[in-house]
Order: structure tokens, then sequence, then C-alpha cells
């Protein structure tokens, strides 16, 4: 198709050079057949045929590449407008409504008759008038889901103007829908053309297949050629293009095929058909559900995604994933699913169910993927549509299910019936997080994946969750394989974990050996996970701390009878003197008709941590966006180091140093897809912190330095980096630009603890050594009162209690702090 189209398309451009005939010049008869002199023939007044086909094609066909390209540009430049400024879109698709309350073809008869000599501008006018309403609107609906990712608001919190926000934050990530569309815009661009060409109105010039087709159909009996090869040629411009175009566009980081290509001749031995028949014979003799023997990915640029990985789940057990960021268990979680990284080579092999999930075809694939397994992943905000609500998630997820069942799974993960009518887009991280994992289960899919389930969750409610898993495991006989950084939870609920090393080369707090796969059986007990789980969680004798390693604290939580003590290391007092960095006053907010924050208000001096406490749903990140000016439905003031702008729609952010910066809690979403590690971080160094260009490079390399990252990951994408990596490039993103006050959203819930204190530790020099104010959301209490200076607790959109962390935390005042310690 694409050689037929590109031949096709070239002799219509230089057509005219190879014309035998001049077009209007006489060689026969009025519609001779084909002959020695014409191989076409000749049409109505003995012209050759073949010259005037020739002849005809490229008028019509820039024309029409015109009225496409610019059709598709300025829709996809209004339809981002609308949905990155919602006041726009709103007067942009009251514009559009009133056009397309007129006819298509009323119109256009109406502006090509009475503008008669217009030519191919009144075409071109006529295509972008009643073309855009449309176009612009399919690119509004596609751009929503960007308008809500954390790299957009990352973009607008430092102040980036709105030609940046639509060129090349969002529209670089709409390739596919803007070829698509520009594909059928052609077609459509083709046949407007041929249609006022055939129906004899003004606006294109009297040479072209259109023309032919109207001026010898009497002739079609007697010289066929003359109608039918203008016609064909039409016909196969218009679609053939349009397949062409839209055939080859992929996002980034689209799933490859099977990945067969081997990493080794060794390896490629090893993976197999001799493997294949041993873990065919293993499923089948110990009743394993999955057995994954050997298992390796390397990336296309050959980087080691996953080191060698042996392991076996049976059904009716939780096995855990643990070990550092980057060490490879996301990837190792998503082969399980018959995915690997666009590119990416395996070695090994992984059956589940008793099948080969890399010998699957795409249709099996599919059907495996919707019938036997699940995967929730770690940033469930990027999983969710935005836009639906959670009945419509539900039903799409199981369409046997009603609305008992609905509510029933709800309950499971701790929110009530009124969830359902919430779309997506509105709910805090905690609620993503829960409504995806009842997503899965009202699936009851035979394996459960779940990766770091019980980040991000306040302490009662991560043991509840932690309960739920290992119910499932038990009562529905369901194979979990779960990851987590949250050391002493994972081994209360686990049968066994096992510690994922990072490949040779990656930063590892100890001696990397060449194989994974190392289980530690869940200390003294044979018994169902929910019998140990009743012991170590939900015990009054201890209670561990999320992010330890299992051992004895040094500053954390330890029950002696009901009297909860904390050893609290504070930091030291601020070097910089009482001055306010940030102080907000008065901060509502609403989010479709609900109020989410009420007259909240709070001040961080420089030099100090602010620690923003509550149970999920509370409005900890909404009090992040409207203080960081990227919540628009709020009122209130925000006062940044003495100068005071009101927040919500009226707010206007100058980027410049010494600023607000958000660092969001989905990591994923938080990075353009489109950028490299480097690129991301360049952009604020070079605009906010006028780094000159020579120096950008050693600037990346000291900020990825700073957040624990090799250099050698500046030149990945989003998509080749582990959860717990994004999340560093975004903090990196922020501290780029030198903010006064860094406002951070559960930074630390995908890394490991050794990563945690690094991170840490960065913020609490930053604080000693700039005065950087820092505001932390964060579920982890051992973190908030060794790292923060003082703490508030949010409930229900309201402040409920605030002081010294010692103090709190030791006498909770309010049962919603009491909540967070578990």
């Amino acid at each position: 198709m694409a050689a037929g189209v590109g031949l096709v398309v070239l002799l219509a451009v230089v057509g005219p050079l190879l014309a035998p005939y001049p077009v209007e010049q006489a060689v026969g008869m009025p519609f001779a057949p084909p002959s020695g002199g014409a191989m076409l023939g000749t049409d109505r007044l003995g012209r050759d045929v073949l010259s005037h086909l020739l002849s005809g094609g490229a008028r019509l066909l820039v024309v029409s590449a015109v009225i496409a390209v610019a059709v598709t540009v300025l829709s996809a430049t209004l339809g981002t407008v609308a949905a990155v400024r919602p006041r726009a879109g709103a007067v942009i698709e009251l514009a559009g409504d009133l056009v397309i309350l007129l006819p298509a073809v009323l119109g256009i008869l109406l502006v090509l008759t009475a503008w008669p000599h217009g030519g191919e501008a009144a075409l071109i006018t006529v295509a972008l008038v009643f073309g855009v309403p449309y176009c612009a609107r399919l690119f509004a609906a596609s751009a929503a889901s960007i308008a809500s990712t954390g790299y957009l608001e990352a973009a607008i919190v430092s102040g980036e103007s709105l030609p940046h926000l639509v060129f090349r934050e969002v529209l670089p990530n709409l390739r596919a829908v803007f070829v698509t569309q520009l594909g059928l815009r052609f077609v459509v661009a083709v046949y407007l053309v041929s249609t006022v060409a055939f129906l004899g109105l003004p606006g294109i010039g009297a040479d072209n297949w259109a023309i032919m087709v109207r001026d010898n159909a009497p002739g079609l009996l007697l010289n066929p050629w003359s109608v039918l090869t203008p016609s064909a040629a039409i016909a196969l411009v218009a679609v053939g293009v349009n397949l062409v175009v839209t055939g080859g566009t992929a996002p980034v980081g689209a799933p490859a095929g099977s990945g067969e290509a081997d990493i080794d001749e060794s390896s490629a031995d090893a993976g197999g058909a001799g493997v294949a028949v041993e873990c065919a014979e293993a499923v089948a003799g110990d009743g394993a559900e999955v057995v994954v023997d050997g298992l390796s990915v390397v990336a296309e640029n050959g980087v080691v995604l996953l080191a060698p990985l042996s392991f076996r789940l049976v059904a009716g057990t939780v096995t855990a994933l643990t070990g550092a960021s980057g060490a490879g268990k996301s990837t190792a979680m998503r082969a399980l699913l018959g995915h690997l990284p666009s590119g990416a080579r395996r070695a090994g092999v992984a059956w589940v169910g008793g099948q080969d999930v890399f010998a699957l075809d795409a249709g099996a694939l599919r059907a495996f993927r919707r019938e036997r397994i699940a995967y929730v992943g770690q940033d469930p905000g990027s999983e969710l549509n935005p836009l639906m609500r959670v009945r419509a998630l539900f039903a799409e997820a199981a369409p046997t299910s009603g609305t008992d069942d609905h509510r029933a799974v709800l309950e499971l993960v701790g929110l009530d019936p009124t969830f359902l009518r919430r779309r997506c887009g509105r709910l805090s991280g905690g609620q993503q997080r829960r409504i995806a994992l009842a997503r899965a289960v009202l699936r009851r899919p035979d394996v459960l994946l779940l990766d770091e389930p019980l980040a991000g969750l306040h302490g009662a409610l991560r043991a509840e969750i932690a309960r739920l898993i290992a119910d499932l495991a038990t009562r529905e006989s369901t194979t979990i394989l779960l990851s987590g950084h949250d050391t002493a939870t994972v081994h209360a609920l686990a049968d066994a974990v096992i510690e994922v090393r990072p490949p040779r080369g990656l930063p590892t707090g100890g001696d990397v050996g060449p194989e994974n796969g190392l289980v530690a059986e869940r200390g003294g007990t044979t018994g169902p996970a929910g019998s140990v789980l009743d012991r170590q969680l939900g015990a009054p004798e201890t209670a561990s701390s999320p992010g330890s390693a299992g051992n004895e604290p040094t500053s954390g939580a330890a029950r002696v009878g009901d009297q909860l003590r904390w050893r609290v290391s504070v930091p030291a007092a601020d070097p910089h003197g009482p001055g306010v960095a940030l102080r907000a006053k008065g901060i509502s907010a609403w989010a479709e008709g609900h109020e989410l924050l009420t007259e909240v208000e709070l001040s961080v001096r420089a030099g100090e941590a602010l620690a923003v406490v509550g149970p999920s749903g509370a409005g900890k990140t909404t009090l992040a966006r409207a203080i960081a000016g990227s919540h628009t439905a709020a009122t209130g003031t925000v006062e940044l180091r003495g100068v005071r702008t009101a927040i919500g729609r009226r707010r206007r952010i100058k980027a410049a140093v010494n600023g607000i910066q958000l660092v969001t809690q989905n990591p994923l979403a938080a990075l353009n897809p489109r950028r490299t590690v480097e690129q991301t971080l360049a952009r604020p160094l070079r605009r906010i912190a006028r780094v000159p260009r020579h120096e950008i490079r050693a600037h990346v390399e000291a900020l990825l330095a700073d957040v624990e990252l090799p250099s050698d990951l500046a030149a990945r994408h989003a998509h080749e980096l582990s959860g717990g990596q994004r999340q560093r490039v975004a903090l990196a993103r922020a501290l780029a630009a030198k903010p006064a006050v860094l406002i951070c959203d559960e930074i630390t819930t995908a890394l490991d603890t050794a990563t945690v204190a690094a991170i840490m530790t960065l913020l609490d020099r930053l604080r000693a050594e700039h005065g950087t104010a820092v505001l932390l959301i964060s579920h982890d209490m051992t973190l908030v009162a060794r790292h923060c200076t003082r703490l508030l607790t949010l409930d229900h959109g309201r402040v409920v209690e605030s002081g010294a962390p010692a103090t709190v935390l030791a006498h909770p005042a309010h049962q919603a702090t009491a909540n967070l310690i578990g």
C-alpha cells in the first residue's frame, strides 16, 4: 500500500513534466479507446487521458494537504488550550457549538457562492470554519488526561507560559492523535476539494481529477478509463495516505511484542525448550501457579533492568519482592503479564497458570490478562482514567458485576458507596490506590500482582489493607505477588520474601551478586497468613514503624502498655532566624461542588520542615496544590517571603529562584514521557536558575548525585526508570529551581529505606545550608518524627491538631492523628 500511494503521489507531483502531450491538445476522436498514441484513450474533447491524469493531481493534493495541516494544527492548538485553561475552553466550546448548528453543506454553498472569486483561499476558509469545531473537541478530550498529570502541574507551578504548556508539554504527547487526525483531515479535504470541483462551484481550478470524472461521465461506456482512472487515483491517495500516516504511530514506551531476543548465547541456551519443559513439569508437580526460572531483562540500550531471577508461587500464598529502588521488582511483575519495555530482550521463562506468557500470541495474551491475572501498579493515578467515575471503572473491569458487588468491594478497601459517583481524577493518591486495588479484586483473578500496595496509606489503613490482601490469599486461594519497602509490614504479611538485587553497576547498600531470588520464609510459622498478621500487625505490645527494617528503631514508636512513646531526633534550631518563608491564610478549595478545604492556615519559617499529615482524602494534596498555584478553584492568600499573592484563578506565578516548587506523589505522571532525564532537569536549570548552557551537563550530574542516582540515567526516558528513580528525578527537577519553599507530597513512598534516609538527609542539608522551607506531606510517622520541626493534622479539610511532633505523636488529641500511628 505504502509503495502504491507513494508512486501515485510522486506521479501527481511530477506528472506535468511526464505528460506526453499538452493537457489541452486534442490527439484523437472524443472518447476513443486506448491505442498506441493514447495509452488510456481520449476524453470528451479528444484529449489524452493519461496526460490529463498526470497533470490533474498536483493542485488537488496541494490544496488538500494545506487544508489538512491548517485544520489539524488549529484544532490541536485550540483543543489543548481548552484542556489546559478550562475557562478558555468554555468559550472555545461555545463558539464551536454555534458553528455546528449550521449544516456544513449549506455553509459551504453559502460561503463559496458569496465569495465567487475566493478560489483556494475561500475553500481553505470553508474547511477551517466547518472542520475545526469537530476536530478541536477530539483534541480537547485527548488532552484532558494530560492536563491532570504531574509533569504539567510542575510546569504550571514553575510559571511556564501557555504556549510552552501547549506546544512543549502537551502536544508532543498527542503525536499519535495528531498524526491520525492529520490523515483523516486529508481524506476529508480530498473529498471536499473533489466535491466542490465536481459540482462546478468556484474555489478550485479546472485541471483536476474530480473535474475529469464529472466531464467524462457521459462517455463511461465508450472509454471507461477516462472516468475510472481519475476516480481510482482519488480513492487511492485519500485512503492510502491515511493508512500510511496512521499505520506507524505508537506512543513512547509502548509494549514490545514478546521480547524473544535473548541476552547472550549462554542465556539463550538456558532459557530454551529444556527450561520450558522443566517449568511445565514443576507446575504440574508441585501445584505452583507461577514459575519464574532465570528470568532476566535487558533494555534496548543495553542497560540490565532485571538480573536473573527465579521463584515459584503457590496458590493461596502471599509472596513479597523486596530490594533497592531500581532493582527490577516492577520489571519482574510486568514480565508475568507478558509485557516488556519496548525493544527489551529477555532470557529465561515465566509460566503462569501452566502457560508460558511469552509464547502466547496477541489474542491469547489479551484473554490471559483479562481472565487470569490482574496488576495494580505503584502509580495508580496514572492507570485510572481521570474523567471516568468509579462505578464506570468497576463496570468496565468486571462487566458481570452489579452495584452490590461494587459497594462490597469499596467497603473492603475502606471507602463508602458515595465514591461510586466520584471521578478518579478528583481522588487523593491514597484513594486512587484503593480504587485500583478494588478494581483488581472485583475481577477475582487467579494471580494478583500488587506493586507497592501499602504505599501512601496511613498506619491504621495500611494494616487493614494488609489484612485484606492476606484474606484474599487464604479465602479465595489467590496467588499474590507484591512488592514493598515497608519491611516490617511485608515480613509480617508475606509467606515468603524474595530479595531482588540490583544488577551489577547500580548503586546499592551492599554487595551485588550475579543471581537473584534469595527467599526468606516468614520466620517461625507455617500457619495461614492471617494468623501471623494478627500477631505481628495487630498485637498491642509492638508496632513497627513504616520504612524500618524490622530491627529496634532508633527513632519511632514503641508501645509500653497503652502508652505510645516517641523517641524523636528533632533537627537543630533554624540557623536563619525566625523569618517566615511561607504563610498561608484562609485557604479554602472546592472540586465538583464539594468543599475540600475550609479556612486552612499555616506558616513555615526559613529552614523549617512542617509536616502535613492526615488520613487519605483529608485534603493534604489539595492544600499543596492550592499553595503552589495549580488548584484554581480555591480562595485565600499566600505570602512568599513577605510578598502576598491571592490564590485561585487570578493567581499569576512568575518563574524565578526562591519561589515555590511542588514534587507530586505520582512518580510516573510527574515526568514528561517525551523527554530524557537530562532534558527534564535542563529546563529549570536554564530558565529559572539561569545556568549557562555549557555548564548544564555538570549541574545535571550534580543534581542526580544529590538524589542518589547515577549519571548514566541522564539519557533515559521516564518509562526506562523504576518508580523510585522517577520520584528522585522529580525531586531533582524541583531542586534545580533553587526554591525558597519545597512542597514534597509523599515523595518517599516508592523508595527503599536507605534511599529515604539519603533523601531526607539531603532535605535537612538544604534547610540548614540554604534556609529552604520544606512542607512535607507523609504517612510515615517515623520520618515525620525524625526530620520535621512541626506537625499539622488535617481531617476532612480542616486543621484539627498541630504542634511539635514529639508532643502530638506521643499524646494525640484527635482520632485522625491516632489513626496515623496505627
